[in-house]
This record gives C-alpha cells, sequence and structure tokens, in this order.
C-alpha cells in the first residue's frame, strides 16, 4: 500500500511541476474538465486520499503527521461537499486566474508535498 502513497505523490509532483513551469498548460488540464468533473474529482481525491492515508499511516514515516493530513483531506473534502458546485468553480477559476507568478508559487507549494509523499511513503 505504500506504493500507492508514493505513486499519489509522484503525480503530485508532477501536476505541480507542470504548473511551475507551464502554467498555460496547467490551466489547459483544467479548462478542458466540465464544472462537474471538477467537483466530482475534488471530493473523491479528497477523501479517497484521506482514507487512505489513515489506513496505511502506520507503514509511512511520520504516522501522526500522516494522519493529521488524512483529516484535513477529509475535511476539504467535507467543505468543498458543502461548498457546492458552483462555489468551487468561483474558487477555481479565481485561482486560474492568478497572474502566472502566483499561479507557479502555489503549484510548488504542491510539488513539494507530493515529494513529501514520496519520501515517506519509500
Amino acid at each position: 500500500m505504500t506504493l500507492v502513497i508514493a505513486a499519489l505523490g509522484v503525480l503530485i509532483l508532477v501536476l505541480g511541476l507542470v504548473g511551475f513551469t507551464a502554467p498555460q498548460r496547467f490551466r489547459a488540464m483544467f479548462a478542458g474538465m466540465t464544472s462537474r468533473q471538477r467537483f466530482i474529482a475534488a471530493i473523491v481525491l479528497r477523501l479517497g486520499g484521506g482514507v487512505l492515508l489513515w489506513l496505511v499511516a502506520d507503514e509511512l514515516r511520520f504516522p501522526q503527521v500522516m494522519r493529521i493530513i488524512a483529516v484535513i483531506a477529509i475535511a476539504a473534502a467535507v467543505g468543498i461537499l458543502v461548498m457546492g458546485q458552483e462555489r468551487l468553480d468561483r474558487l477555481v477559476d479565481w485561482w486560474l486566474g492568478l497572474s502566472d507568478s502566483w499561479l507557479r508559487v502555489s503549484t510548488l507549494f504542491a510539488a513539494a508535498f507530493g515529494a513529501f509523499l514520496v519520501y515517506v511513503a519509500v
């Protein structure tokens, strides 16, 4: 199961690096999704990732930190569900509308988180 966490980390790392190196390509990835697809993906990925982190936390480095991240991910999924699709769309549109510099900064954080997941899983 730790390999699944490492694979998730690699995916997040790659997406973050794409956003950092090619913000327009990163924006295009989101533009290719429908509003409903983004909403469902946001909930499912956070909920699934949170549950997975919780279940395998003991097999990873820093199990307490992984459980905290798991709770945050699950809470984020619930928050997005409560927020609703329309508000999520406005938030994503605002975020993608930031300048390339700010988008690069935010995706750099995502890349760092992905690298951290790889580190704790390997």
